[in-house]
């Protein structure tokens, strides 16, 4: 494998950064190299100079309030004590959204000057200089059709709070973006920053523009820049295997349906996961969730019959997955297509 105890994933948001970094996870485990993946929302993020939703707001205020040197101040001296903890530990870090994504979207919102946006940068890439890490970029030609795609796949309250982030703005108002072409406006621009930066950027790195979703071809070329061995990992799920898991899901809050789409288990209405959500297999009745570091483990009774399911994972900044699902009597199961 490619020297490296830190692998850097970027791009704009819904570009597929956590969806490389769950996969890359994944192939590190399988290939006995010790690891560890930290989710942008994972409570406790080594880099982030919040730890919880009010800290959170403690730093929008600085930020939003003209006292963003403190905490950039303070997110470089994270990025120091990240660097020496990682680099007397033999684990390989993978981070999505960590460079180009915080805190430079935090910045880049409130129209701090593209050079001192930059400056940042170098510093943060002067400080994890010494555990030489590999940056890999995923870009899209096309940023409305690549943002068309994620509103469509996350739902109406991400298009929403995306082109309320965008518009509302600093960048946004003083530019007068209006609805998803302001949104659109506003990506275009932040990609032009981050272009830039991956272009200035003097570690091992890669580009790899993925608008055509084509994950197959992406991974192996991720694995080969990384030098690590392309191995097939299909768990070998049978259709009528993954007929027994279908169904619906009550939990305290509600339910939540299992259910198959086009040959794959998907899943729908567990809080902190998005809408219609693929589970990937891992093991007898034990799936990935696509994208989020959560695992979905269906529970079975002595004779084999499906009784629920467990969903776990590290808490997140606003919530945590941790919950037993019942499922409803097999009389009232329904394939939700």
């Amino acid at each position: 494998m490619q020297k490296t105890q830190l692998i850097l994933i970027e791009g704009i948001s819904g570009s597929g950064k956590s969806t490389l970094a769950q996969f890359l996870a994944h192939t590190l485990i399988r290939s006995g190299i010790a690891c560890r993946w930290w989710y942008e929302e994972e409570k406790g993020h080594p880099l982030y100079v919040f730890h919880d939703r009010a800290s959170l707001q403690d730093t929008v205020n600085n930020l939003s309030t003209g006292h963003y040197q403190k905490v950039i101040d303070a997110a470089l001296e994270k990025c120091k004590e990240f660097t020496q903890a990682i680099q007397s530990s033999e684990n390989i870090v993978i981070l999505d959204g960590c460079l180009f994504g915080y805190l430079t979207w935090s910045l880049f919102p409130l129209d701090i000057p593209d050079a001192e946006i930059q400056r940042y940068l170098s510093q943060v890439e002067q400080i994890i200089e010494p555990i030489s890490p590999s940056l890999i970029y995923l870009y899209q030609q096309d940023i409305a059709q690549a943002l068309g795609k994620i509103c469509q796949r996350r739902g109406s309250e991400t298009r929403a709070w995306l082109m309320t982030q965008a518009t509302q703005s600093f960048y946004g108002k003083r530019r007068g973006l209006q609805g998803f072409g302001g949104m659109v406006t506003y990506w275009k621009d932040f990609q032009i920053l981050i272009d830039d930066a991956f272009a200035r950027f003097n570690g091992s790195k890669l580009a790899l523009e993925n608008s055509a979703g084509d994950w197959k071809t992406y991974e192996r070329t991720v694995l080969d820049f990384l030098d690590l061995p392309i191995e097939e990992d299909v768990a070998a799920v049978s259709p009528s295997a993954q007929e027994r898991l279908v169904g619906i899901y009550h939990f305290e809050e509600g339910s939540c349906h299992v259910f198959l789409e086009k040959d794959q288990l998907m899943v729908d209405g567990i809080p902190l996961i998005w809408q219609r959500t693929r589970l990937i297999p891992r093991d007898h009745n034990v799936f990935a969730v696509e994208s989020l570091p959560f695992i979905v483990t269906f529970e079975e009774d002595t004779h084999g019959n499906i009784t629920g399911m467990r969903a776990t994972g590290p808490e997140l900044l606003h919530g945590t997955v941790e919950r037993l699902y019942v499922r409803k009597d097999t009389t009232e199961r329904e394939i939700i297509a």
